[in-house]
């Protein structure tokens, strides 16, 4: 299956590439956590100087996981405790989105992000 994504850029230079679209072609009953893994690992992630970024990936408006440089593997949400299959879109891809926190406690992130009524 296919997953198409997008990140937001990390600084004025990195801004040249955007929009910072990729695709993957991945088996729809890979675990999530492998899937952002595959990602990770792949380099589509800007790597920041100093080894400190946060990322939160969202899908269908909805926050999956919490992704930080320094971590050896993101943190899932409810959201993101399923098959890369469960979700996909309306036009049988799924669709994620990386947004940057520059180098916000990837912790305090994900604990805000657990915290958060569903919805």
């Amino acid at each position: 299956m296919k997953v198409h994504l997008t990140r937001d850029s990390v600084a004025m230079g990195d801004d040249v590439d955007a929009p910072h679209t990729g695709t993957l072609e991945l088996p729809a009953d890979l675990p999530v956590r492998e899937a952002i893994a595959a990602v990770v690992q792949g380099g589509y992630l800007a790597r920041i100087a100093g080894g400190k970024a946060s990322w939160v990936l969202t899908g269908a408006g909805v926050a999956i996981a919490v992704v930080a440089q320094q971590w050896r593997e993101p943190r899932l949400l409810a959201a993101g405790e399923c098959l890369l299959g469960s979700l996909v879109a309306d036009d049988g891809a799924v669709r994620w989105h990386f947004r940057y926190l520059a180098q916000r406690d990837p912790v305090a992130v994900y604990e805000e992000l657990k915290a958060a009524p569903a919805g």
